[in-house]
């Protein structure tokens, strides 16, 4: 079973940890693309929270790519460097950080709806679980369409200053396609553990 789900927000944080759980914890392969960070901070900074990517990497059990190396070769090329991964980890699961980013390469309007919509139906043939970020406020969600027309599900993470004048996290299930999904708030605390969701508290 594959699905097409959309993460918004300010804290991207649960993208890195949704490839490294899929690998460590459930042994299936992960590619995860990046264009926000290169790929040393990107294991720099995940190492400080538990996730050790240099050891997935050489176990062959997920794949870092920076396509913000890839700059300038269009959206085009970047889907085939992402198939391309894919297949050689047989893998089912994607993370695109960020979709904001993704969408620079695409000149048109046009070309982004095609191709995303062939990226779509690929990635679901494939049976490939795909998570994709979305930034804010370069691109606020429900201004990209790409959840209208195409998400599974749609994750929106957001910051806030609760009563005790404390900044705080919280995020909301906008849409989950097939399911009786929850439609409150829930707090979300990064640890070292990783990523717990408690009840949300203003």
């Amino acid at each position: 079973m594959s699905s097409w789900s959309v993460t918004s927000g300010p804290e991207r944080r649960s993208s890195p940890e949704f490839v490294y759980n899929s690998a460590k914890r459930l042994g299936e392969a992960a590619v995860f693309a990046t264009f926000e960070e290169d790929v040393a901070s990107l294991k720099r900074n995940m190492l400080r929270f538990g996730m050790d990517f240099d050891t997935l990497e050489k176990e062959k059990k997920v794949k870092i790519i920076d396509l913000e190396a890839l700059q300038g070769r269009g959206m085009g090329s970047n889907i085939e460097t992402l198939l391309g991964a894919l297949d050689s980890l047989r893998a089912r699961r994607l993370v695109v950080d960020s979709l904001t980013a993704f969408l620079s390469s695409a000149q048109e309007k046009f070309d982004y709806s095609f191709l995303m919509h062939l990226v779509y139906k690929t990635l679901k043939r494939e049976g490939v679980t795909t998570l994709m970020t979305v930034s804010r406020p370069a691109i606020p969600l429900g201004e990209v369409g790409v959840e209208e027309f195409v998400a599974d599900g749609i994750f929106e993470l957001q910051n806030y200053i609760s009563r005790d004048v404390e900044l705080k996290t919280r995020f909301i299930i906008r849409k989950l396609r097939g399911t009786d999904h929850s439609r409150r708030f829930h707090s979300v605390v990064f640890t070292p553990n990783g990523i717990e969701i408690l009840p949300y508290t203003p």
